[in-house]
């Protein structure tokens, strides 16, 4: 069985990706005050992912990052907070590179497990346009990658159009048309196989979370997420 004390081997004789090992969630609460649902699922990424760095940030730290953007700032602040985070998300991502993940998306899979046969000229991983649509959920990206170098060109050119759910429509334009993107990173529905899928995103993970029912995939050992926490002696919250 492989928990933390093993990972590196593995990543040593497997991992070819070269992404920024860094995880963005965010939320309108501070984290001392994450209700403890969305503390345990954040904690998901931060001990599944040990060589990442973990970041979350509230909505008072979105503001200080957007602000420094003053062409798209005006706009930003018209929007109400799921759209401000999608207009953030995107400029950090940008920014620094790394993964965003939804606050209600919960980890199945170390990020370096997945991401290990990725073509290391791939600049970014989403997930799969499912029936026709693409999502912003969750993806891993390179620092000015080419897709969200275009992303982020059309935002500084028309900020007037970052009203609703225009920024996610920028976003789907031009990564899932981008020749560098690898469509592998997929969010778990009720048809996906626990052994294909980096995370679960459903709507009942809002209201419920139980870390003792939870299951993930540790490097091919699929296995009780309260087992893995208990025997690496971690956290159940962040």
């Amino acid at each position: 069985m492989l928990y933390l004390k093993d990972v590196q081997n593995v990543r040593a004789n497997s991992m070819t990706h070269s992404f920024p090992k860094i995880i963005w969630q965010t939320h309108n609460y501070t984290k001392d005050q994450l209700p403890e649902h969305l503390n345990q699922i954040g904690a998901t990424w931060k001990n599944l992912n040990p060589g990442w760095e973990y970041r979350y940030i509230d909505h008072k730290q979105r503001d200080e990052l957007v602000r420094s953007y003053p062409e798209i700032y005006k706009t930003y602040k018209q929007q109400g907070p799921t759209f401000q985070s999608d207009i953030w998300r995107f400029l950090v991502t940008y920014e620094h590179g790394g993964c965003y993940a939804d606050m209600d998306s919960v980890c199945i899979k170390p990020l370096d497990y997945l991401l290990q046969e990725i073509n290391p000229l791939t600049q970014m991983v989403t997930v799969p346009v499912y029936k026709g649509w693409g999502n912003t959920h969750n993806y891993v990206t390179q620092k000015h990658s080419q897709p969200m170098s275009r992303v982020f060109n059309e935002m500084i050119k028309n900020p007037e159009t970052l009203i609703k759910w225009q920024a996610w429509e920028i976003f789907i334009k031009h990564v899932y048309s981008d020749e560098t993107v690898s469509q592998t990173f997929v969010v778990q529905t009720s048809e996906n196989s626990i052994a294909d899928i980096a995370a679960n995103h459903s709507k009942d993970y809002k209201d419920f979370f139980n870390p003792y029912s939870h299951q993930v995939n540790n490097y091919g050992k699929i296995m009780k997420y309260s087992d893995f926490v208990q025997e690496n002696n971690l956290s159940f919250g962040l």
